[in-house]
């Protein structure tokens, strides 16, 4: 009795399933990152503080704040603070995708040494492309999450000073 083999190479079938979670996990990622993502309704939010701090403030004691050189300096060390953070933040964002396309070279490079035919090749191939875009979504996020809260700290910064500037 002569065993046959498969048609279509067992590995090569959990690789495309693998894709097709992948894609479907995706999607719902995706639109959960655009709803995120409001510019325009957090341009409106800052503009509206602005003027209601305009509005609110008396400014003949506004301007003696804004006269205070101490007070003033405060303010822009702790902008300049959040900055240079903010720097940091990038510049480890940038860092984490270059070691990732490092090692996704890494990856590329050693592909299909050890397969024995096309469908494992193949299957090689996906499995290999789904860690790699896997670790660039993974760094995508954690960059996301840091300018959430870099824009959390400008947010904070404008407030607390509206408020001490403007007594709003």
């Amino acid at each position: 009795m002569t065993q046959t083999s498969p048609l279509i190479d067992p590995n090569l079938t959990d690789a495309l399933q693998h894709w097709n979670q992948h894609c479907a996990q995706s999607r719902q990622n995706a639109l959960i990152l655009l709803n995120a993502i409001t510019p325009l309704k957090d341009q409106i939010q800052v503009t509206g503080q602005i003027l209601e701090a305009a509005q609110k403030t008396n400014w003949l004691e506004a301007s003696t704040k804004l006269a205070d050189p101490t007070t003033l300096a405060g303010a822009f060390s702790e902008l300049a603070d959040i900055q240079i953070a903010a720097l940091i933040k990038m510049q480890e964002g940038y860092s984490a995708f270059l070691k990732t396309t490092q090692a996704s070279s890494d990856q590329l490079s050693a592909l299909g040494k050890d397969a024995d035919s096309p469908q494992a090749l193949l299957a090689a191939s996906l499995e290999t492309s789904l860690n790699i875009l896997q670790q660039y979504e993974a760094d995508a996020t954690e960059e996301a999450s840091s300018m959430s809260a870099i824009q959390a700290a400008y947010r904070a910064w404008l407030q607390k000073n509206l408020q001490a500037f403007g007594g709003v």
